[in-house]
């Protein structure tokens, strides 16, 4: 049964949602630098949304003293929020899952101006990222790919009154979800609790 859960996702992978991932993960990293360099041009502006946003973090409390529980709520908060944008993606045709590409890309881009604007070596904003985003970053990457490519079929579905097709949407990727999402969100959140703060240390 695995076996045959993989070899479908596999086929998933190579068809219809390579589109939407190879789009999806060329914009991230095209955004990603965009928002780098218009931070180091603007680095008012890059200040004041690293602030806004370092603070959002501080409220949802996920900088808690307790690693073990900062983990923990790191990973739950990631996956909802990655479920939740797969969600926006059963309102057809306004394609709102990109506006969630724009923002995490977005912010990414402007904490690397920030930290060379704040005369913090760039190499010491990667040893922060890095150990935990080989996880996680793939991790937004597919999930965002899903969401576009659910509101594609629920688009697609709406012009042309075919029936069957977002349920079989839905279904693959629960699949893509459970298989792919999870796990390494669970890896990304074990090592930025516990891994990367060691490394970003040696770079401060």
């Amino acid at each position: 049964m695995m076996k045959q859960h993989y070899n479908e996702l596999r086929q998933f992978y190579r068809n219809d949602f390579r589109y939407d991932l190879i789009i999806t993960a060329i914009a991230f990293m095209a955004l990603i630098l965009i928002s780098f360099f218009v931070g180091l041009f603007l680095p008012d502006l890059a200040s004041r949304i690293v602030e806004q946003f370092a603070q959002q973090l501080a409220d949802l409390g996920l900088q808690e003293a307790d690693i073990s529980i900062s983990a923990l709520m790191l990973f739950a908060n990631n996956l909802r929020a990655m479920v939740v944008s797969i969600c926006y993606g059963f309102i057809p045709f306004i394609r709102l899952p990109a506006l969630s590409l724009g923002v995490n890309s977005v912010l990414m881009g402007l904490f690397g101006a920030y930290y060379v604007n704040s005369g913090i070596s760039l190499w010491a904003y990667l040893a922060g990222i890095i150990p935990h985003g080989i996880f996680e970053l793939p991790a937004l990457v597919i999930s965002l790919s899903c969401a576009l490519y659910l509101c594609r079929c629920v688009s697609d579905s709406i012009r042309s009154k075919v029936k069957g097709t977002i349920g079989t949407a839905v279904k693959q990727i629960m699949e893509v979800l459970i298989f792919h999402v999870v796990p390494l969100l669970l890896a990304a959140a074990f090592v930025e609790a516990y891994i990367t703060p060691r490394i970003l240390n040696l770079f401060l």
